[in-house]
């Protein structure tokens, strides 16, 4: 049986509604988020947006789906797997998360999802998604680390993002702090003398 293959229409008015609906996000919140104002934003009829998304929390889910996408891979050079020094791996993945907490866009999504993981089971999901993709990107090169004597045995990479992720967002969010690569570097660097053997 030949594979079925969307409609190249549809697939275009599906990343425009959900494009729609990420900038609607970034500049009025969640709640800025509906049916309406995605078919007005994104230049389609309402009823194709209901098509896709019937309910409003599936059609804020696919704006804050769109928002997160994981982070990209660290380049051969940067990477433990490749000989290089966990913190050039370590670095690359904080200071991608850096920038992306500078982002409007990113950042209203992280609070969206935050307030949303309260009260809301498929916003849970979203919070465990992004954490378990931090955590990840994290962990060769905390496992490498710990491997080389650089931190000690008992650190794990949900340990490290702790020490590390909670001072960047405390700073972006709380203080209201822009971060760069000097915070994210220095950030890094108390972590791994806060956890040295």
């Amino acid at each position: 049986m030949p594979e079925e293959r969307a409609d190249p229409r549809q697939v275009r008015s599906r990343e425009a509604m959900v494009a729609a609906a990420t900038e609607l996000l970034t500049q009025g919140g969640l709640e800025a988020v509906s049916h309406q104002a995605v078919a007005a934003r994104a230049g389609v009829g309402r009823a194709t947006v209901y098509r896709h998304w019937p309910d409003l929390l599936g059609l804020r889910l696919a704006a804050l789906q769109a928002g997160m996408p994981p982070l990209s891979p660290a380049p051969e050079d940067v990477r433990v797997a490749s000989g290089a020094e966990p913190r050039a791996e370590l670095v690359h993945y904080l200071r991608q998360l850096g920038e992306r907490l500078d982002d409007a866009q990113a950042g209203a999504v992280l609070a969206a999802v935050l307030g949303g993981a309260q009260h809301d089971g498929r916003m849970q999901h979203l919070r465990q998604t992004l954490l378990t993709q931090i955590v990840d990107a994290l962990r060769p090169a905390v496992a490498a680390a710990v491997e080389r004597g650089r931190l000690r045995v008992d650190v794990t990479a949900e340990t490290f993002a702790m020490t590390t992720v909670g001072p960047l967002v405390y700073q972006r969010f709380l203080v209201g702090s822009p971060l760069g690569p000097d915070t994210v570097d220095s950030v890094v660097d108390a972590a791994l003398r806060a956890w040295a053997p």
